[in-house]
């Protein structure tokens, strides 16, 4: 396969080569290299990641209510569990007193959520569907978006109208097991979101120096996450490819990658629904390739949770930073408002908690209930997004947003978890450099 005839962008038209923009447990951890072990370790997926792929844009009405009708019970029941055993009432059902309702916040109308249109869903089985608009002013914090299931306690006088006093905590996610032998000296990881190459150009120049900069360090793990052919490339939208078509590019972008790097490094890939050629539905099963891939190279789903020795990394190409800043809703105004969007995605156990979701992202919400939740807590979790870069201990998790490698600053992050006592949190060094 040929590569595209298409005009290069070099390196040295970029600024600030190799700088360090972000870094996290700087002073906490003495980190010499990024070097790896040698040896390329075992990747273990989730029991609940997808593995198949499957029929969309079949979904009917029905499953679609009988799905999200079955998160809000299984939410339900993990809160009164984890509140003592409370029971939870109808929010349709008038009370003078004190009471306590579960439901999904959605909104009236159209538009951004405000505190005059802010409403709270029930279940079918014990408030019929209905819904209630939800008073918070007697609520001296909250953070809500459309989808956030949550436990509110208040008085409800009319079954109209919840007047609430105070938002129950959310659940904790619990630890997954942890293998003592495996990875005890350690774990390196580099990764980097697409797009990989520059607007103008269909050469991918800041992949090559990617992949030059793993040759160079020998990290253990590399995490690439789509599109690598993304389709709003201002060359893909035009059809301009050169005398590829769009499936070679993408099988020859999977090729180079897998030549390009050592044999003693894994590569992960997680697709994109950005990516030409790969399926456009959430959770979307992992790329197809024609080529044979060398035993380091693994494709799997986005998204996906995968367990590399005793360290747990969840994976998603899908921008949900993003889409949550445009919709939630919070009083008062935070100052760590990356972490608290972060937040939310453990506070409800899944990946993409917003419903509606964006318009960019097509959830299959059947597969989306098997496949989207977080069996334990992730040490680390992965979250690209076109908001600013940063890395961050949300809830005990290391959450890194890398940035895009060929987009805005042009950023990738490394990541050394040291082993020996003390959790992962605690012993893990990133920074975010730019290529």
């Amino acid at each position: 396969v040929r590569e595209a005839v298409v005009s290069t962008q070099s390196t040295g038209q970029r600024k600030g080569t190799g700088d360090v923009v972000c870094t996290f447990n700087e002073g906490g951890l003495e980190v010499e290299n990024f070097t790896g072990s040698g040896r390329c370790p075992e990747v273990k997926l989730s029991p609940s990641t997808l593995s198949t792929s499957y029929q969309y844009m079949f979904q009917k009405l029905s499953a679609k209510t009988e799905s999200l009708d079955e998160h809000l019970e299984i939410m339900t029941a993990t809160l009164a569990q984890f509140h003592g055993g409370i029971e939870f009432e109808s929010l349709c059902i008038p009370s003078q007193g004190v009471t306590r309702v579960v439901g999904r916040v959605c909104g009236e109308g159209v538009g951004r959520l405000t505190p005059s249109t802010v409403c709270l869903e029930g279940g079918l089985e014990m408030s019929h569907g209905k819904r209630t608009s939800l008073d918070l002013r007697n609520v001296s914090s909250y953070a809500l978006f459309p989808g956030q299931i949550i436990a509110v306690e208040g008085t409800n006088p009319t079954g109209r109208n919840f007047v609430a006093t105070k938002i129950l905590p959310s659940v904790p996610i619990k630890q997954g097991a942890k293998e003592s032998d495996e990875n005890s000296s350690g774990l390196t990881v580099m990764g980097a979101c697409g797009p990989f190459t520059s607007q103008d150009s269909l050469s991918y120049e800041p992949l090559k120096d990617l992949l030059e900069k793993v040759r160079d360090e020998h990290p253990d793990v590399l995490v690439l996450l789509g599109p690598f052919v993304d389709t709003k490339h201002p060359l893909i939208e035009k059809g301009d490819t050169g005398d590829m078509t769009l499936e070679q590019l993408f099988q020859s972008q999977i090729s180079h990658i897998s030549k390009n790097v050592p044999d003693y490094t894994r590569v992960i890939l997680v697709p994109s629904q950005r990516d030409a050629v790969c399926d456009t539905v959430y959770p979307q099963p992992a790329p197809t390739t024609t080529t044979t891939l060398p035993p380091n190279v693994t494709l799997v789903p986005d998204p996906c949770l995968v367990q590399i020795g005793n360290v747990s990394l969840a994976l998603t190409s899908t921008d949900i930073l993003f889409h949550l800043s445009s919709e939630e809703m919070s009083h008062p105004p935070g100052s760590d408002r990356m972490g608290r969007l972060a937040g939310h995605l453990l506070d409800q156990n899944n990946f993409y908690p917003l419903f509606p979701g964006s318009d960019d992202c097509n959830i299959d919400y059947p597969h989306f209930i098997k496949h989207c939740f977080f069996d334990h807590r992730p040490d680390v979790l992965v979250l690209p997004s076109d908001l600013r870069f940063f890395v961050k201990n949300v809830k005990d998790t290391v959450v890194v947003n890398p940035g895009k490698l060929a987009k805005g600053a042009g950023t990738f992050f490394r990541m050394r978890v040291k082993g020996g006592v003390g959790s992962v949190t605690e012993n893990t060094y990133v920074n975010v450099v730019k290529i």
